[in-house]
Parts: structure tokens; C-alpha cells; sequence
């Protein structure tokens, strides 16, 4: 057996033992799928609802896929692989999981060949059985008592048919049993990398249908991977640097597009020379970069400005003092608020002509676990000693665990609901402080 054709044993695997919560607890970073030496396992961010139901579990493990597809970047992801993780090759999770979704809908792939015959009976086609069969004179009638009718026929020995084979099972061995128990017979043909590109090649050049040239291009990112692939029994999907995921979640929830604009900007002054130019990305020079900006009543006299810091922290789940944000944050979002407050030129026009500066707020912003029926839980606030926190509406930092099962699974644009959940909580905890309600 080849290397690219080893199986995974996972006929004795339980998909509830296979799933692994709040795993950076233990010192584990990684968000994802994961085979490493024989053990499968699928990692789910901090404070990740458990579920015992298998057909849950199932819904859970398409949300994570989903999620890490839509919010992992580049610089933050395995989805295209990673060295340190014995892994060479992007694991192309969406053409498996295609291959899988196509076979329970449509069953192996097979060419349709049509057959034309002499017959008396079948689906006749006139125009060979005009050019081909001479018709019968029957009183002065042109008579056909045969004709040239057509069958399709299914031919499942085609070379890409067992193709197709091979990688179907492929693909259900090795994420297949995720999704279902069903598992199918394993192909006659064994893989042959420059064979199977070189067939599926050819009916990607000949094929004009767009459901056949999807099937055959996820085919061959299979075949890609499974040849480039030193050892496909270690395969990942998913990061080691959730905490970008998380902010980019928080963010599409309740932030502003234009957050930009809230960016305190950083310059260089050279003796001399003036100002420097040390970056060729502009917004490299702004060294504090809210995570969020939260505006309620934007433009209106009513407008409140609230900035949001995305923590992928244990606190929410450890409850350990030591895991909630240091003074370093702590001081970057009082920045963030004075630069609101004392550079209204900057900001959008619609903001900055109703701005009022004592409804400018501060708040962190934690994954957890909430079996409340509310999405957001209040449990406390930060300040800083050398300032007054009653003096600004910003003056506390304000902290909440938002439940990470139902943002993944519903991370509605702007959400209106949470939004407003979120404004009340904050205003209330913040009555008695400075323009607070």
C-alpha cells in the first residue's frame, strides 16, 4: 500500500469522544479538525456549548467548518497549511466534503453513452431513420416498419468512473464518518496520481455542463492533495490564532465599516527631513486599532459611540482572575476613547457634527458559555488608578462574555438585537459615571 493510500481507523471512533472543548485550557491553541499519529479530533473554540446528541454534534462540526472558512485569514490559519505541522499541502476540506455531498445526491459518477439500433420499438429518431431505412409504398404511402431508435447506456467501467470511486472513498474515509455512518465499498482502482490528473484533465477540456466541471475540479484538488501529501494520515483544517476569528465575528456583529476613521494615527517627525514616510501601507501607521466600533443612532442627537476590544481569553470559561485582559489593553482602550473625544475632525461627518463625548464607552468583549437564554453576560468593569472613574462615560471598561456557540451559528451583520442588548447592559452599569444613564 502507498503512502497517499494509508486509512484512517475510524470505525471505533466516537464522534462525541473525538470532540474536544476549551482546549487552550490544557495548552492546546488549535481551533479546527484534526488527525495527528492515529487520533482524530475536533477542536471547538473556548466555551463552545457541549452536546451529547450525535445529530448536534454533526450541526456543530459543519458550524466550526463553516466559520473557520468564512473568518480565518492567511496569517492566521492552517486551511493552507503549515510546515510546522507536518503538513505540506492545503487540505482541501470543501472538495472532500463536496465529493461526499454529490455521492449521497447523485451516486458515482458514470458516462452516459447513447446506442442506436434497428428496432420497432424504443425512442425513435427520425432524422437517421430517414437518411438510414428505405419506408415501405403502401398505397401510395411511405410506410416505416423499422427504425433507427435510441438507448442510453450507463457504462460504470469508464476509466473516470473508477476514478471517482477511489476518491469517494477517499473522501468518506477520511471525513465522510463526520457526516454520516454510511460508508462505501472502496474502488477496484488503486491511486495513481499522474493517471487519475491526466483523465480528469481531459474531461475538464471536454466538458461544457458547469455540475460536471465542479465535480471534476473538486476531483482534482483531491488527487492534488492526496499526491502531494508526504502523509495523509496527519491532516488539519482549522488555527492556531482563533483570537482573529473571534474579532472578526464580534466585529460583522456590532461593528461600524468604517472603524478606520476611530484609528489613532502614529507619525514620525525627522530633524531635517520632516515628516517620515515609514510605511508604504498608510494604515500601518496608526499603532492602535480598535477591534470594533459600535454607533447606536448614528447621525442622530442621541448617538452613543462605543468601542469594543474582541478578547479570546479563558476568563469566560476559567473564571481564574489572572485570565481577564491586563493592564495593557486597559490602557489601549482608554486611547482609543481620548483619541474619539479630542479628534472629531477625523471621524465621519455624520458622527462627529452630533458628538458627544460624554457617550463615548469602553468595553471588552469575551467568548463564553451562557445558558441563560441571553446571548451577553455583564461580570464587571476595569479602570485604571491614575484616572478618575467617574470623570468620562469611557473612564470604565466594561466586560462580557458573549455565548461563542450562538454567534458562530448566527453571526448576523450588524445585529440589531444584540446590538441593543448590548447598549442596555452598558448603560446601565455605567449609571452614575460621567453621562452615563
Amino acid at each position: 500500500m502507498l503512502a497517499n493510500e494509508a486509512e484512517l481507523n475510524t470505525s471505533e471512533v466516537s464522534l462525541k469522544d473525538a470532540c474536544v472543548y476549551d482546549a487552550k485550557l490544557n495548552g492546546d491553541e488549535f481551533v479546527g479538525l484534526k488527525h495527528k499519529n492515529g487520533k482524530f479530533s475536533i477542536n471547538f473554540p473556548l466555551g463552545y456549548r457541549k452536546s451529547d446528541d450525535e445529530k448536534e454534534i454533526r450541526k456543530n462540526i459543519l458550524n466550526l467548518i463553516s466559520v473557520l472558512s468564512t473568518f480565518c485569514e492567511h496569517e492566521d490559519s492552517f486551511i493552507l497549511g503549515s510546515s510546522s505541522k507536518n503538513q505540506t499541502s492545503q487540505f482541501p476540506i470543501h472538495a472532500y466534503m463536496f465529493l461526499i455531498s454529490d455521492f449521497m445526491n447523485n451516486g458515482y459518477y458514470s458516462e452516459n453513452e447513447a446506442v442506436y439500433r434497428h428496432s420497432s420499438s424504443g425512442k425513435i429518431n427520425w432524422s437517421r431513420t430517414i437518411k438510414q431505412i428505405r419506408p415501405q409504398i403502401v398505397q401510395d404511402s411511405a410506410v416505416y416498419l423499422e427504425f433507427i431508435t435510441r438507448r442510453t447506456n450507463h457504462n460504470e467501467n469508464e476509466l473516470i468512473s473508477q476514478i471517482h470511486k477511489t476518491l469517494v472513498y477517499e473522501s468518506f474515509s477520511k471525513i465522510g464518518w463526520i457526516f454520516s455512518s454510511f460508508m462505501p465499498q472502496k474502488g477496484k482502482l488503486a491511486f495513481n496520481a499522474n493517471l487519475f490528473r491526466a483523465v480528469v484533465k481531459s474531461k475538464i477540456a471536454h466538458s461544457f455542463d458547469e455540475k460536471r466541471l465542479m465535480l471534476f475540479h473538486n476531483m482534482l484538488l483531491v488527487i492534488d492533495y492526496m499526491d502531494s501529501s508526504s502523509d495523509t494520515k496527519n491532516f488539519y483544517f482549522g488555527t492556531e490564532h482563533f483570537e482573529g476569528v473571534w474579532e472578526r465575528l464580534v466585529d460583522t456583529v456590532f461593528g461600524e465599516p468604517d472603524k478606520e476613521k476611530f484609528y489613532p494615527k502614529c507619525h514620525w517627525f525627522i530633524e531635517g527631513k520632516g515628516q517620515a514616510n515609514f510605511s508604504n501601507d498608510v494604515y500601518k501607521k496608526y499603532s492602535l486599532r480598535p477591534d470594533t466600533i459600535m454607533i447606536t443612532d448614528r447621525g442622530k442627537e442621541n448617538q452613543k459611540i462605543f468601542i469594543l476590544d474582541s478578547k479570546y481569553y479563558k476568563y469566560g470559561v476559567s473564571k481564574f482572575d489572572y485570565d481577564l485582559p491586563g493592564t495593557g489593553s486597559i490602557v489601549k482602550q482608554f486611547a482609543y476613547a481620548e483619541y474619539v473625544e479630542n479628534s472629531p475632525s477625523s471621524l465621519p461627518a455624520d458622527v462627529k457634527d452630533v458628538l458627544n463625548t460624554n457617550e463615548i464607552y469602553n468595553a471588552f468583549i469575551l467568548p463564553g458559555e451562557i445558558e441563560s437564554g441571553s446571548n451577553l453576560q455583564y461580570f464587571g468593569y476595569s479602570y485604571a488608578d491614575y484616572k478618575n472613574e467617574t470623570e468620562k462615560s469611557y473612564s470604565k471598561i466594561y466586560g462580557f462574555t458573549l455565548d461563542i456557540k450562538s454567534i458562530m451559528s448566527k453571526h448576523i451583520p450588524k445585529d440589531k438585537k444584540l446590538i441593543e442588548e448590548l447598549t442596555n447592559l452598558i448603560t446601565k452599569n455605567s449609571a452614575g459615571v460621567a453621562g452615563g444613564v
